[in-house]
């Protein structure tokens, strides 16, 4: 899988009365400054602009971003009547993780990428609003950490807790395994949004430059005239060879012939013929 560090989208479409789709790639702000960028507010006014659809597509590819706009999307997509269906189609890392398994039904792919981890945030302050800080993304942590439960129940809670100190990158079949998605899908081409920024902020993620797994072809159906055109094609190029065998051989024969009529040049022709020449 790639990286991609350009910008992201985006988008949301009305497809017919019951269906509508949208694509999230790139970071989750807060304040949406672009058509761009996925804020909560520019989610719910697409869903607003929806109606009373009865089936949500998300594509999801993002590295995840604003921890708050995030939970808002997450619990605007569980409470919504729609069945929403999120597929991951690059990375689904930090917030955005939270985001996907929000949906009634979360599809990744083959070759996708779902992060988790502990809630982290940049702060500057006293010693006093430090410790109010800390107990604050405590209590954000565990919200984050729900939101996992939420989506699989049963998943250990001591392992979850530890996966989520160490920041974990999971693979499609590993997050199957977890329960927290439903299926996993072809593998594609899509590129991993991540900007150099959030890529700094994350620990353990791992090589993705190098992970390119193409979609496979599919197989084109063969006609008796495609076979037809084949088997002309070879009947033309084994008469061409035939031909230019048969040239070969004339000429390697008419060379014979220039070499006999040809005056001998070894010592004892050179010396009979000098003999002849003497006696005329």
């Amino acid at each position: 899988m790639k990286i991609d560090r350009s910008k992201g989208f985006f988008n949301a479409t009305k497809q017919s009365d019951k269906k509508a789709k949208m694509d999230i790639f790139g970071e989750i702000v807060d304040d949406q400054i672009s058509n761009s960028q996925t804020s909560a507010i520019s989610f719910r006014d697409a869903l607003n602009s929806f109606g009373d659809v009865e089936e949500i597509e998300i594509n999801l590819n993002s590295p995840g971003g604003s921890v708050f706009s995030g939970i808002a999307i997450a619990n605007q997509i569980s409470s919504h009547s729609a069945r929403v269906t999120v597929n991951i189609s690059g990375v689904a890392a930090s917030i955005a993780s939270v985001i996907a398994i929000s949906a009634d039904h979360v599809k990744m792919a083959k070759n996708s990428m779902m992060m988790i981890h502990e809630v982290w945030s940049p702060f500057v302050g006293s010693h006093n609003e430090m410790r109010k800080f800390a107990d604050d993304l405590e209590k954000i942590n565990e919200t984050v950490f729900n939101s996992y439960l939420q989506k699989n129940p049963k998943i250990d809670h001591t392992l979850l807790k530890d996966m989520m100190a160490k920041e974990t990158w999971l693979s499609s079949d590993e997050a199957l395994e977890l329960g927290l998605i439903d299926e996993v899908t072809q593998a594609n081409k899509a590129s991993a949004k991540i900007s150099k920024e959030m890529e700094a902020q994350f620990k353990n993620m791992p090589e993705l430059n190098n992970d390119v797994v193409e979609t496979p072809k599919e197989t084109e159906e063969v006609t008796v005239d495609d076979v037809m055109a084949i088997l002309k094609a070879i009947q033309s190029d084994v008469k061409e060879i035939k031909e230019n065998t048969k040239t070969k051989e004339e000429k390697e024969e008419k060379s014979d012939e220039t070499k006999t009529q040809e005056v001998p040049v070894n010592s004892f022709a050179r010396l009979f013929n000098l003999s002849r020449e003497d006696d005329k």
